[in-house]
């Protein structure tokens, strides 16, 4: 039973493979053996991020999605979201970078499935799975941050620690995305061990792997000491964990992002597979990992899990037996925990607030006041935003008013216009 179900996974995941009996002669001409493009699954996987992308986008820009968009210089360095940032003149911004991180995202099971090596059969099909059906990766795809990209790169990591050879002449390449990581996100440094181990292991003299290995922490430190104010939003994240609820939980919290991390079953089979191969640079970033989101939790967070338990997986050959049957368990985990995962909130008011705004004939450029809390996405628009206060000038020279929360100044003054059929209280004020 169990040699058909690892052969029709074959068959999905690589239909360009032959059985094991099949003739490994070259064809007849004419009788190629490529299939058809829509059976590839390059292919399905960049389908399958456009999909995810456009979803996300459906639903709106997150708070944490317009801090990049908008390169607002604070919680990370500059490297990831100064590029992102610089696209703001491209019209459709927004998803042009959900479906590029989207893609960039499932392709990499395609590296997954090269930390097996060959001799370990069906192996390949077995990390390449769980790295898809993540409900981390899954839910992750399409989204605009940089958690994602961290973990990718740390992927990398994972695969030159576990099955690197030879990487003495890449050296410059490996301080450079060991530099380029870091200044992206902080979160980077989560996997020191991982990346210390790399470098340790190079035939290279002690000198040049201390430069490759300490040179890029040291330029982050250089830059979070001149910017005080990511120095300062790192120290109030690392408490808002503990701060809003019980250790207990915090503890559920890492518990759930874990669980997520590897859609239940590489969860478990990954931890074992570190812990059971003492592969001690995994454990430790394990450990960091966990504890950095035991306090600081963000739903997003669990991707960071992700590379580490496919690498400790990869770590236990013993446990990869069963190709078949577990990647039918992660399948069954994934649909239930996906949909879970998956963000339910509906679709943000900010784009029907922003078009009614300027079908009012409100122009570009004109500023709007908030009354009540908001975040970064109502500044990802047209309009220049303040924070509504009982200023008579700042009433004046306002153009357009959102109400989430109580505005009686705005009601009762000469020349405001409430605009109907718009999710929020809005109101506007037309030159006549």
């Amino acid at each position: 039973m169990r040699r058909p179900l690892i052969s029709v996974i074959h068959m999905i995941f690589s239909p360009h493979v032959p059985s094991p009996g099949a003739s490994r002669h070259p064809l007849p001409k004419g009788e190629g053996k490529r299939n058809p493009f829509f059976l590839n699954p390059f292919f399905g996987l960049v389908l399958l991020g456009i999909v995810l992308a456009t979803l996300h986008a459906w639903q709106g820009i997150t708070t944490d999605e317009a801090k990049y968009l908008l390169n607002i210089p604070y919680p990370h360095p500059p490297l990831a979201r100064g590029i992102i940032g610089f696209t703001q003149w491209i019209p459709g911004q927004e998803i042009l970078w959900r479906v590029l991180l989207a893609v960039a995202l499932l392709l990499a099971a395609e590296l997954a499935r090269a930390f097996a090596s060959a001799r370990e059969k069906g192996a390949t099909f077995l990390l390449a799975g769980p790295w898809v059906l993540s409900a981390a990766v899954f839910v992750s795809a399409g989204q605009i941050l940089l958690a994602p990209i961290t973990a990718v790169s740390m992927l990398v990591f994972c695969y030159w620690y576990l099955r690197g050879e030879d990487l003495e002449r890449v050296v410059g390449w490996m301080a450079l995305l060991w530099l380029a990581s870091l200044f992206t996100a902080y979160q980077a440094i989560l996997f020191l061990p991982v990346v210390m181990a790399v470098f340790w292991r190079l035939k290279l003299p002690r000198w040049q792997r201390l430069i490759a290995l300490v040179g890029p922490v040291l330029l982050l430190v250089l830059y979070t000491a001149m910017n005080p104010l990511a120095f300062a939003s790192m120290i109030t994240a690392s408490g808002q964990n503990l701060g809003g609820g019980t250790v207990f939980t915090a503890l559920r919290g890492v518990a759930w992002l874990w669980l997520l991390g590897g859609s239940l079953v590489l969860s478990i089979l990954g931890t074992i597979g570190m812990f059971s191969a003492r592969r001690w640079p995994l454990i430790l970033s394990f450990l960091f990992v966990t504890g950095f989101i035991f306090l600081s939790f963000r739903p997003y967070y669990s991707i960071l899990f992700t590379p580490l338990l496919l690498a400790g997986l990869a770590s236990s050959p013993s446990l990869m037996r069963r190709t078949g049957t577990i990647l039918l368990a992660t399948l069954v985990c994934a649909l239930v925990l996906i949909p879970i995962s998956f963000p339910r909130f509906g679709p943000s008011p900010v784009p029907a607030v922003y078009a009614a705004v300027q079908k009012a004939g409100i122009p570009a450029g004109a500023t709007a006041i908030i009354a009540g809390p908001f975040g970064h996405e109502w500044q990802y628009g047209p309009y220049t935003v303040r924070r509504m206060i009982t200023n008579p000038q700042l009433l004046d020279s306002a153009r357009v008013a959102v109400c989430l929360s109580d505005c009686p100044d705005i009601r009762g003054r000469a020349g405001w216009e409430i605009l109907p059929g718009v999710p929020v209280e809005v109101w506007v004020r037309p030159v006549r």
